[in-house]
């Protein structure tokens, strides 16, 4: 028999037991591994009061080197388990770019009764913990830390006394719990498999920094855009796209609501920090269902060149994680672009800004691929790069298209004759020859080709939608951006062309209902409201139109095409005088700047006017400017297909 004061801390229905290391819900015990009930105590110690991130894990792991990803996983596995949002209670409040604070009130209690506690035989438990690296871990007389006595029963609120029966069952039932659990984590570590079951599906999250202060997030991406185009390799793992991941670059992002949110069973997450002349880069891959962190690996390296470390580790990440996913490659699993860091480098930011897709910062992503280039000539995907940068320009209308093509064909045909074999290569290629060459079934063959070397590769779908509605395969061009969905459900992109291939199908009611899918997505994505505005018009829905287009140009800028197609809307609506402005104020843009003539032919359309729509458009077909492509099947063009010279047009165009 000995006797103790007990130590608790209240708040709602939960009693935590600081002593005997114990958080009860009334009778029962919450179970928590013993870092999550580290973090618990800390919080409730600085009750109301923000903690940082790097407070938090100074204070729980003060002895060891580890990410913030630790920490994250420790905060979703205590609201987890004290079920934060049930019935509406809110215990964690995470504080963006600072940390968190514990908000329930909280009562300290200090019991000085003396507690009948009986002593029974202390079983050693080997309990391994899921947030902490093996070489943490250390042996102690037979078992792995940390293990220890449990105790035999805890005092109910108030001054009972614990029947010791009761006491005994307790403690009974906790052991077997904690025995369970041992056995399942030591099954299931280093394996990505979980009950048997193997993983079929992954997403690879944007590498974090350990201090918000020290970041550069082209090269985090940069880090998970290469893991994610290696393990797309292994044969039938579906590997979300970074178009779907890239969201996540938040050091507050949790790896299991990104999980949840993606509907992928795992989730690859890294973080990297510098201490002294070392870099240290963590990888951990995360069961969703569970939060279970399945498979864990460390590198250090020296801190001599960062860029060569990410692109080492994102090689022996790959090469490592593919057996352990039991997948067959389909081609040479963690084979690196090029051998030149600086090129990898240049192209990483290349890839970083392209992706902004905005006029100045696609001149900075050409830039840097040619940078890459004169570092490396035989760097395909550098390429690849620089032609998608001048093929996306000419199509938006931010350069000419006859200035743009002939360069991107140039540096796709480049990227093809060093390296056959990447599907980022064959869609750019694929796209060009549809765009420029207009030449269909040499641009399907490759869209298939990239198709079959990444099925994974979320622009196919996209782009490969595009030519099957324009060539009047409507309803393939809808199922093709449907698929693109499945590859990556929460894509406002992807989402924008089901709507499309809706609308150039005339099913104008799904393309509303589809915009706005994309809009509760992303309600800042403007390109959402141009399709809505488009669909609105065909339908004679005019007001509801123009306010679309109004929404669109609110939310980016003037740019001429959405100028085109509300200039359209206030024609056919009967408001010439306004369509009229908006023709005089796109010729006075042509005078210092590109205005494609297919938007012009838009309003002249809208107007009636037939015999300048058709110089316009004939235009268009010979700089292949805009959206030419979609001569065939655009509704706005309906009046004036019974004219010979459009169904010249069309023939010319091989439509």
């Amino acid at each position: 028999m000995v006797k103790s004061a007990k130590h608790f801390y209240d708040f709602g229905p939960y009693r935590m037991d600081e002593s005997d290391r114990l958080l009860w819900r009334d009778d029962q015990v919450v179970p928590l591994t013993p870092k999550a009930f580290e973090m618990l105590l800390v919080l409730l110690q600085s009750n109301g009061h923000v903690l940082t991130k790097e407070e938090l894990m100074k204070r729980v792991w003060p002895d060891s080197f580890v990410e913030e990803a630790n920490l994250s996983h420790n905060i979703y596995k205590l609201r987890e388990a004290l079920g934060e949002g049930r019935n509406g209670e809110k215990y964690i409040e995470t504080v963006p770019r600072r940390g968190y604070r514990f908000v329930a009130t909280v009562t300290e209690v200090q019991d000085p009764t003396d507690l009948i506690v009986e002593e029974h035989s202390r079983a050693h438990i080997v309990v391994e913990e899921d947030d902490t690296p093996e070489h943490l871990i250390e042996s102690q007389e037979g078992s792995i830390a940390p293990s220890r006595a449990l105790p035999a029963g805890i005092p109910a609120r108030g001054t009972r006394t614990a029947k010791p029966t009761l006491v005994v069952a307790a403690a009974l039932v906790l052991i077997g719990l904690v025995v369970a659990a041992s056995i399942y984590f030591g099954r299931t570590r280093g394996s990505a498999t979980v009950n048997g079951a193997a993983l079929r599906s992954i997403a690879v999250l944007p590498f974090k920094p350990l201090a918000a202060n020290d970041r550069d997030e082209s090269l985090e991406m940069g880090m998970a855009d290469t893991l994610i185009s290696r393990l797309s390799t292994v044969k039938d793992l579906n590997v979300r796209p970074f178009s779907a991941v890239r969201r996540y670059t938040r050091l507050e992002d949790e790896v299991a609501r990104a999980g949840s949110e993606l509907n992928v069973d795992a989730v690859l997450d890294g973080s990297i920090q510098k201490s002294g002349d070392r870099v240290r880069v963590s990888v951990r891959l995360v069961k969703v269902e569970g939060g279970l962190v399945i498979w864990t690996e460390q590198f250090d390296e020296k801190f001599t060149d960062i860029f060569a470390v990410q692109d080492a580790i994102s090689r022996r990440v790959g090469n490592q994680l593919a057996p352990k996913l039991n997948g067959n490659p389909r081609g040479e699993l963690g084979k690196p672009a090029t051998a030149n860091t600086d090129a990898y480098i240049a192209y990483v930011k290349g890839r970083y800004f392209f992706r902004k897709f905005d006029p100045a910062d696609h001149q900075r992503a050409a830039h840097y691929f040619n940078e890459a280039i004169a570092r490396d000539p035989n760097y395909a995907l550098a390429y690849a790069g620089l032609a998608d940068t001048y093929a996306a320009s000419a199509v938006n209308n931010w350069i000419p298209s006859k200035e743009a093509f002939p360069l991107a064909k140039r540096a796709v045909g480049k990227a093809l004759e060093l390296d056959g074999n990447l599907a980022e290569v064959h869609l750019t290629s694929g796209a060009i020859t549809m765009l420029y060459d207009l030449d269909w079934a040499t641009a399907e063959r490759e869209f298939k080709r990239a198709l079959e070397l990444n099925p994974n590769y979320l622009e196919t779908y996209e782009v490969y939608s595009y030519l099957l509605s324009c060539t009047g395969r409507l309803d393939e061009g809808i199922e093709m951006a449907k698929r693109g969905l499945q590859v990556d459900p929460l894509s406002v992109a992807i989402s924008d062309d089901v709507a499309g291939a809706h609308y150039w199908a005339r099913h104008y009611d799904e393309a509303i209902a589809q915009g706005r899918k994309s809009i509760e997505l992303d309600p800042g994505h403007a390109a959402a409201y141009v399709y809505l505005g488009q669909a609105y018009d065909l339908k004679g829905s005019y007001d509801e139109s123009i306010a679309a287009y109004q929404k669109a140009i609110g939310l980016s800028e003037r740019t001429t095409n959405i100028m085109g197609l509300l200039g359209h809307a206030y024609a056919v609506s009967g408001r010439r005088r306004e369509a009229l402005k908006i023709l005089k104020d796109l010729k006075e843009i042509s005078g210092h700047g590109f205005v494609s003539p297919y938007d012009l032919a838009i309003v002249y359309t809208g107007l009636g006017d037939k015999d300048n729509a058709i110089t316009q458009l004939k235009r268009a077909y010979e700089e292949r400017a805009g959206w030419i492509i979609a001569l065939k099947v655009e509704p706005m063009f309906d009046p004036l297909r019974s004219d010979p010279r459009f169904a010249e047009l069309l023939r010319r165009m091989n439509l």
